[in-house]
């Protein structure tokens, strides 16, 4: 009981524990979640800031240009208006229009010549082919001077009075202002930010990486495809440029063609929780195994203390030099089986036994040898007793007495005839000294509700007084007393 106690004590508690961490690593992925996903609405907001401050320039020099309202103005001072507004937005890398050939008519930025023809541009063959209205994001290019930095083309249509394609506004910017923006933000070791276009060019990521550059495509990755599918979420995968698990929160800005990603790492992530477990762990590990100690000692006290009580029990019920029940045990077993007979109306019977001439034996050997006596008696008195409610004691001295419950006198004077043969033949204590005999007094009693169990012992040990008198070495049955030893008729009792 003990034992089951303690295990469903330490299971409740292993299961308490683990839940409340479960329960911890829960709260941690989201509350990471939650921060990856301020970080991306924040850098999300910024793309769209950004990306319709162009978008507006655009609409104001296309309306600027196709007013005509400059023409009355010098030519380098009609650039200068034409791109006034232009030029004051972040990491402006040039302006320029193109007419429906294709040839540039008007620049901002001398690194783009008048009368380039760029109708190779997949921006130029889109406007010129559909009018949609909106920007178009272009995918990143690498500039060609010596610093080599990446540009984004954004561009609009330009449609004459009757809706037919009259040319094309582009504005270039630089990609390092995105980086400069995605350098302020703090995702924690291993963590990066990407902005994608939903293609899978890769346009902007931070901290860059030597594996993965701007302009790459990354449209067959596994995790792209997944951005690309769900559009906008929160999960954690194996990352093949870290070789470890990530926590990716993504979202596709808002009518642009890009995804930002967030990529945060789990270690990261998790290595408060880790320790926190590990404390945790470790702490319920040994207090469980502090209470399962703990038990198994309490049980052994348990057993010990058992066991002693047992020895005392049998210490305070036996005789220490015979082995057999003491006179405390007759006594109460008498009682007991009294009353038994009483309530039953059947025999119960008792046997009085005393050593022949033991005084003598003792005074002439001594008293070991007198005790080793008493102990062979007993002995053979004990194996004699084959039923479970027989009951072998030492009265006193040499003395012995048996309880014989439900055995009628026939079957106690032939039990008593039978120790005392054995005893007869056993062999000398002392080889070629006094053999050993025994006399015997049995008396069974069918006893009354009024009776008094002394009544037994008193005719018993009347019994073994005439079986001395007789001669000794003999059984002395009640009946041969002259005492009533024959069942009462039925209704007497």
């Amino acid at each position: 009981m003990l034992i089951t106690a303690t295990t469903l004590l330490v299971v409740s508690i292993l299961c308490i524990v683990s839940y409340l961490l479960v329960r911890e690593y829960r709260n941690t992925e989201q509350e990471a979640t939650r921060s990856a996903f301020n970080l991306v609405q924040l850098i999300d907001r910024e793309v769209r800031n950004t990306v319709s401050l162009y978008d507006t320039a655009l609409v104001s020099l296309i309306s600027l240009f196709q007013s005509h309202a400059l023409d009355s103005f010098p030519q380098p001072l009609q650039n200068t208006l034409l791109f006034h507004k232009a030029s004051e937005l972040p990491s402006n890398d040039g302006f320029y229009l193109l007419n429906a050939l294709g040839e540039v008519i008007a620049t901002s930025t001398p690194d783009i010549a008048l009368g380039q023809n760029v109708t190779d541009k997949p921006w130029f063959k889109v406007h010129r082919e559909l009018d949609s209205g909106e920007i178009f994001i272009s995918r990143p290019f690498q500039n060609s001077g010596k610093d080599g930095d990446w540009s984004i083309p954004f561009s609009r249509r330009m449609s004459a009075p009757d809706g037919s394609f009259a040319g094309v506004a582009v504005a270039q910017m630089k990609l390092d202002y995105f980086t400069s923006l995605l350098r302020g933000l703090d995702v924690g070791p291993d963590g990066n930010i990407s902005l994608f276009r939903t293609d899978g060019i890769m346009l902007v990521q931070y901290p860059a990486m030597p594996s993965i550059t701007t302009g790459e495509d990354l449209s067959r990755h596994p995790n792209y495809m997944r951005l690309l599918n769900e559009g906008y979420g929160s999960f954690i995968a194996m990352s093949d440029t870290y070789k470890a698990p990530r926590l990716y929160n993504f979202s596709q800005v808002y009518n642009l063609p890009i995804v930002v990603v967030v990529g945060l790492s789990t270690e990261y992530i998790f290595s408060n929780w880790w320790h926190t477990a590990l404390l945790i762990g470790t702490a319920t590990l040994l207090l469980c195994l502090g209470m399962i100690w703990l038990t198994l000692l309490l049980r052994h006290e348990l057993y010990l203390r058992q066991q002693a009580e047992r020895s005392l029990a049998e210490l305070a019920s036996t005789d220490p030099l015979s082995g057999l029940a003491n006179r405390r045990v007759l006594d109460k077993t008498l009682a007991d089986e009294w009353r038994v007979a009483q309530r039953t109306g059947r025999p119960l019977s008792l046997l009085m036994i005393d050593i022949d001439h033991f005084k003598q034996f003792n005074d002439t050997y001594g008293h070991q040898i007198g005790d080793e006596a008493i102990r062979r008696v007993a002995k053979i008195i004990n194996t004699h007793m084959r039923r479970p409610r027989d009951l072998a004691t030492r009265y006193g001295g040499e003395e012995f007495a048996v309880v014989l419950a439900d055995t009628d006198a026939a079957g106690a004077r032939q039990l008593a005839e039978d120790i005392r043969a054995s005893v007869d033949a056993m062999e000398p204590v002392l080889p070629g000294k006094q053999k050993l005999t025994v006399s015997l007094g049995a008396c069974t009693c069918y006893a009354k509700p009024e009776d008094d169990v002394q009544v037994l012992l008193s005719m018993a040990d009347k019994a073994l007084y005439q079986a001395k008198k007789g001669g000794r070495n003999r059984v002395v049955a009640i009946n041969e007393t002259g005492l009533n030893a024959i069942k009462p008729a039925p209704g007497t009792l």
